[in-house]
């Protein structure tokens, strides 16, 4: 459900590096990840905005870790390429 949701959103547009350029627009540490909150406000407030209903819907398949940060980098890579298999790890 994340990935055809965002894929829809998302559908026909910039390579992997423009997409993963512009979520690193909002990391101010430059860590690789975004924080569930933060990513929840850009989500809601910014551009194609996405519904409270449909982020809470995102985020319960969406790559976020137990500290709650969104590895955009990753997302970005499965988005444009596909999920690994578990072979591959």
């Amino acid at each position: 459900m994340f990935l055809t949701m965002f894929g829809e959103r998302l559908n026909g547009t910039d390579p992997e590096d423009v997409i993963r350029n512009a979520f690193a627009c909002f990391d101010e540490e430059g860590s690789g990840v975004i924080h569930e909150d933060h990513l929840r406000e850009l989500l809601t407030t910014m551009g194609d905005r996405f519904t409270d209903e449909e982020v809470d819907e995102l985020f319960r398949e969406a790559p976020i870790d137990k500290k709650g940060n969104f590895n955009y980098a990753e997302f970005t890579r499965i988005l444009k390429h596909g999920a690994k298999d578990k072979d591959d790890e």
